[in-house]
């Protein structure tokens, strides 16, 4: 694969995606979405600055726990089924 004239962040998409890590945007709020019950969903679905601050926490355990990289968790945020 050539990483020639590629941002940070699109090298990392791209080696996220060879080994099989989140490597989009989408993906990340997928799996965020995927982790919440529908009592949560309901209430996060009425508080953006909620939604906002768990996406923001999910996505630091992620990196803490190297799912994801710091580019990707400086640069993605929640585009999920909850956003209005």
């Amino acid at each position: 694969m050539n990483y020639n004239d590629e941002t940070l962040l699109e090298m990392v998409e791209l080696y996220a995606e060879e080994v099989g890590h989140v490597s989009t945007e989408s993906e990340l709020s997928e799996r965020f979405d995927d982790m919440l019950g529908d009592d949560t969903k309901r209430k996060l679905a009425n508080d953006p600055i909620m939604l906002s601050e768990e996406f923001s926490y999910f996505a630091d355990a992620l990196c803490k726990d190297g799912e994801i990289h710091p580019e990707q968790y400086v640069n993605y945020c929640y585009v999920g089924e909850l956003v209005q």
